[in-house]
């Protein structure tokens, strides 16, 4: 476990239910840590409170959703989320994720690359999802954009990992509703 996260007793909603056909998963964020590892935390932290927010909209009838009807078009490319998704979903081994960095969307706010939009599939239905607005902050993206530089400092690169465990500390402690928004 990073030494920079709070400790997992104080993860709120950590668990997130699906379905693969008649069978039942239950997931829970550290299985997320466990796939990915613990250098896109935020990431993959994002990428689960993205699912569940999908999940709490479109499970009316209290059935876990069908993980392989799950489909996604976004505009952010970070490996931390993609992996969170692959887990859970299998959207990228079944190519139902298109990644555009591209998209121009305003709606969402930019990120180091791309933006944080998040236009989820299910059953013939569509969701637009994003981060609260004005997170990550600008200093999030500052230290970001920094550490792609070929230049970059040990420094930079440990203020980086922190910015990144910042985020998911903020997504881990609190309420999925609270964190993430329908665009």
């Amino acid at each position: 476990m990073n030494s920079l996260l709070i400790p997992s007793a104080q993860w709120i909603e950590p668990y997130l239910d699906i379905a693969d056909g008649k069978d039942l998963f239950r997931f829970h964020i550290q299985d997320a840590f466990n796939y990915h590892g613990y250098d896109a935390v935020g990431g993959v932290v994002l990428g689960f409170r993205l699912l569940q927010r999908l999940s709490y909209q479109f499970n009316t009838d209290r059935k876990p959703l069908q993980r392989r009807e799950i489909g996604l078009f976004t505009a952010f490319p970070g490996l931390g989320a993609r992996d969170c998704f692959e887990l859970i979903t299998r959207m990228v081994t079944d190519q139902r994720i298109t990644v555009d960095t591209e998209f121009s969307d305003t709606t969402a706010q930019p990120g180091i690359y791309g933006r944080f939009y998040f236009q989820f599939s299910y059953q013939g239905q569509k969701l637009a999802l994003a981060p609260i607005e004005g997170y990550p902050g600008a200093h999030f993206l500052k230290i970001g954009l920094a550490s792609k530089q070929q230049n970059v400092t040990a420094h930079t690169m440990q203020q980086w990992q922190k910015a990144k465990c910042d985020l998911a500390n903020t997504l881990l402690s609190n309420r999925t509703e609270d964190v993430i928004r329908i665009l």
